[in-house]
């Protein structure tokens, strides 16, 4: 019996994402087809639950804005920080670390390249590193706006990192990247272990939605029942009959069936597949839980996301969990874009010690072993009446900052 109508599907498997250099490229690719940001992007776009976490984290990142425990006794630096360091512009690099795993910043200098004048978040995901030199130094960025429809004759513009800029070079990019094993042009996101649970996420969804669009079942059978053509001829007649009656919400919703006679047309056997919505089920609840866990959520409710365990009666684990994340997984993101922030400052003379003011209500606070208060602001971003009182006087005499636009 001769099996050439059957076809063998094979699925893809998941991968560490690819960092190619080629020798007729200045810069190097990253991941299939050299876009893998935007296979980042589509999965926070498709998957509700990677989407929260992101953006509940991203959230608890930001926090109500940067602050420095120092400020009073350097209130110049403390507004020129201010100055430099929109919240808008603040928030987006959290966003990019968070989501594409690097961001980058752009710092504009003055004529005479002696100080900074503005620093702004700029698009990572629409940069590709320069090969390193023989030092192992990556010196430049390549800037394309969108790198799927990238062109031979496409010429992207190449901008030099942070300190191997030329005298006449006033814009310089300053890359957030924490280290990863392994990686050296490109840092993976610390959630690369559950985006295959984001994509299982996204199919599983497509299926109930293209089935509830197909009718749950195929809804014609065609039976040709004067001889079995040649394939060209079978895929030229479905064709035909696609293009006639199938639209974007009924594909798939007739089966074509070649007979030799009428004696010896096609039975159709539905395949049932005991409980399916159990499975399917599973399959959902199963993503769910991995994404979560990829992200280091320690409890779902921190997020928005509605835990079975109830609300009412567990509000010392709620707490627990919320100090637990805040010095796991927050406070750790928070030091890489900090430690970035502050070195480009320090440029300007600026040397402040900054924080982010935390979301979290004071009661999630743990202070049982803070003695100072400096380091209590720190923790909760409470400042004492009197400090507050100096700030507005402070910051009335000056100009008041304003966001930047890119």
């Amino acid at each position: 019996m001769e099996s050439k109508n059957i076809r063998v599907i094979e699925l893809s498997g998941y991968q560490t994402p690819i960092v190619q250099e080629h020798y007729n490229k200045d810069w190097v690719k990253y991941g299939e087809d050299n876009n893998y940001f935007k296979l980042l992007i589509d999965n926070y776009m498709g998957s509700p639950t990677n989407s929260r976490c992101i953006n509940g984290i991203v959230d608890m990142i930001a926090g109500r804005g940067l602050e420095a425990t120092n400020r009073q006794e350097k209130p110049e630096q403390y507004l020129e920080m201010r100055n430099l360091l929109s919240k808008k512009t603040v928030k987006r690099i959290a966003h990019d670390y968070k989501m594409l795993g690097q961001a980058a910043i752009q710092v504009t200098y003055n004529k005479r390249k002696n100080r900074i004048l503005k620093v702004s978040h700029f698009p990572m995901e629409t940069l590709r590193a320069e090969k390193c030199d023989a030092s192992g130094i990556i010196k430049a960025y390549y800037y394309h706006p969108k790198w799927e429809d990238y062109k031979t004759t496409d010429k992207p513009k190449r901008i030099p990192t942070y300190g191997n800029g030329t005298k006449k070079q006033q814009n310089e990019l300053y890359i957030v990247k924490p280290y990863r094993s392994g990686f050296y042009y490109y840092a993976p996101v610390d959630y690369n272990g559950c985006l295959q649970y984001c994509n299982l996420e996204q199919e599983v969804s497509n299926y109930h939605i293209n089935n509830i669009k197909n009718g749950l079942q195929p809804s014609l059978l065609i039976n040709f029942n004067n001889g079995t053509p040649p394939e060209e001829t079978q895929a030229a007649l479905e064709r035909k009959i696609y293009e006639k009656f199938s639209g974007s919400s009924n594909a798939g919703k007739f089966i074509i069936a070649f007979n030799e006679s009428q004696d010896t047309k096609a039975d159709i056997e539905p395949i049932h597949l005991p409980d399916a919505h159990a499975q399917y089920q599973f399959m959902s609840d199963e993503a769910r839980e991995k994404i979560m866990l990829g992200h280091g959520i320690v409890s779902p409710i921190l997020l928005g996301i509605k835990d079975n365990t109830g609300f009412g009666n567990n509000a010392e684990e709620l707490r627990t969990a919320a100090v637990l994340m805040d010095n796991v997984i927050i406070r750790p993101l928070q030091d890489g874009i900090i430690e970035a922030l502050q070195e480009i400052l320090n440029f300007n003379g600026i040397d402040l010690d900054l924080y982010f003011i935390t979301l979290q209500p004071i009661e999630f606070t743990e202070l049982d072993n803070i003695s100072t208060k400096v380091k209590r602001e720190e923790e909760t971003g409470e400042k004492l009446s009197s400090q507050v009182e100096e700030e507005k006087s402070l910051e009335e005499s000056q100009v008041e900052p304003k966001d930047e636009e890119e």
